[in-house]
């Protein structure tokens, strides 16, 4: 692996470990630019896995990138914390995209959404196990990262987090209707 990409991953792994802050990034546009790839391939792969198709998948992934760098734009602007953008958004993605490809396990043993219409398996509810404690990890990351950006405290930004994932879903949900069968 090219060292330069594997000190990337090993700071994204650190950083969702608690052990570095966003602040510990370089401002690059670049970096920022790489790490968008790398969350909406993530984010198309984990709804791909998660059963839907392709093309919403890429849309609501895009979506849902889009409105993270709006959201956390408009309130760096707003808080007089925009020097900290590059840093923050780059922290926020890449944070994403690892937990997300993390939650590629348990989509996995969990199966096609649907099943098989019986009564869930041991797998299944494993997978729904692991799957709720990376949901607990993703907002613990994201309220360390906006902790560092914000300069408020873990539990102001576990708030942040979760108000702003429950948003996200109604507002990206909202505008990407799936058709029932």
């Amino acid at each position: 692996m090219n060292p330069i990409l594997a000190s990337i991953v090993y700071f994204f792994i650190d950083l969702c470990l608690l052990r570095r802050a966003p602040q510990d990034l370089p401002g690059s546009p670049v970096l920022l630019g790489l790490v968008l790839v790398a969350a909406l391939a993530s984010s198309v792969l984990v709804s791909v896995t998660a059963g839907a198709g392709l093309v919403l998948s890429v849309v609501q992934a895009f979506l849902d990138l889009a409105l993270l760098l709006v959201v956390l734009h408009t309130a760096m602007r707003m808080l007089d914390r925009l020097p900290r953008f590059l840093q923050t958004a780059t922290a926020v993605a890449g944070a994403d995209t690892l937990i997300g490809l993390v939650a590629l396990l348990p989509l996995t043993l969990a199966g096609p959404v649907g099943g098989t219409g019986g009564e869930p398996g041991a797998m299944t509810i494993i997978a729904g196990l692991l799957f709720l404690v990376l949901v607990v990890w993703s907002i613990l990351v994201s309220a360390h990262i906006l902790r560092h950006a914000f300069d408020i405290t873990l539990g102001q930004g576990a708030f942040v987090a979760v108000a702003y994932d429950l948003i996200s879903f109604v507002l990206v949900g909202g505008l990407i209707e799936t058709p029932t069968s």
